[in-house]
C-alpha cells in the first residue's frame, strides 16, 4: 500500500502551501489537483480527449503552460463549469488515483490536495487532513496574492468570489467538498505557516505510525 496524504479544504486555506512543504519534508510526490482541472480548462479538452491521456501526459501539458495563464478569471470560470461535469470528474478521479498509487520510484509516497481527495479519490488514505480558515482571513491571503498581478482587484471582489466558490464546492451534487470523522480538522486562521506545518507533521507521523508505516526522513 502506497503511503498517501489526502488534503482537502477551501481556497485560501493554506492547503497548497502545506501540501508542498509536506511533500518536500517527507519525500513524497505532490499533485495539485486544482492545477490539473485548470489545465483541462485552459486546453479545452473534451472528455474523449482527456480519457486518452495518462496522468503523466496531463502533467507534462500543465508544465508547458505559464502559471499566470492558468490563474486568469476566464480559466477559473471554465474550470468551475467543467468541474461539475460527471464525465470529466470520473476521468480526473481515475488519473488522480493513478498518481496516488504510482507516484514514482524515487518517492516514498504521494500527497494530493483538492476538494474531494479524501472522500472520493483516495478515501482509504492513511492520513486525511481538512485544512480551513476563516473566510475573511482566506480572502485577505488571496487578495495579497492577486494584487501581485492585478492591481485593480478589490478585497470585496475577492471576498465575494471566495464565498461563492465555497458555496458551489460544498453544495454541488457531484463530489462536494466535505469532511467527516476520518479527517483531522486543521484551522490555520490564527497560526503562522510554521506553526501549522509543525502541527501537521506530527499528525501525519502519528497517522502513519499507527498504520505501521515509517515515513520519517532518514
Amino acid at each position: 500500500m502506497t503511503p498517501v496524504i489526502a488534503i482537502d479544504g477551501p481556497a485560501g486555506s493554506g492547503k497548497g502551501t502545506m501540501a508542498r512543504k509536506l511533500a518536500s519534508h517527507f519525500g513524497f510526490a505532490y499533485l495539485d489537483t486544482g492545477m490539473l482541472y485548470r489545465t483541462v480548462a485552459y486546453l479545452n479538452l473534451s472528455a474523449e480527449a482527456l480519457s486518452k491521456l495518462s496522468v503523466d501526459a496531463l502533467l507534462q501539458k500543465a508544465k508547458s503552460i505559464p502559471n499566470d495563464a492558468l490563474r486568469t478569471d476566464a480559466v477559473s470560470a471554465i474550470t468551475s463549469a467543467i468541474s461539475k461535469k460527471n464525465e470529466i470528474r470520473e476521468i480526473m478521479t481515475r488519473l488522480q488515483r493513478e498518481f496516488a498509487t504510482h507516484p514514482g520510484k524515487k518517492y516514498k509516497g504521494a500527497i494530493l490536495d483538492g476538494r474531494d481527495i479524501g472522500t472520493v479519490v483516495v478515501p482509504d488514505a492513511v492520513c486525511k487532513l481538512f485544512i480551513t480558515a476563516d473566510l475573511k482571513v482566506r480572502a485577505e491571503r488571496r487578495f495579497k496574492m492577486i494584487q501581485r498581478t492585478n492591481a485593480d482587484a478589490t478585497f470585496e471582489e475577492v471576498y465575494e468570489n471566495l464565498k461563492a466558490r465555497d458555496n458551489q464546492d460544498s453544495t454541488r451534487t457531484t463530489s462536494p467538498m466535505k469532511f467527516d470523522e476520518s479527517y483531522e480538522l486543521i484551522d490555520t486562521s490564527k497560526e503562522t505557516v510554521g506553526e501549522s506545518f509543525s502541527r501537521i507533521v506530527k499528525i501525519a507521523e502519528n497517522a502513519f505510525a499507527k498504520a505501521g508505516m515509517d515515513i520519517r526522513m532518514n
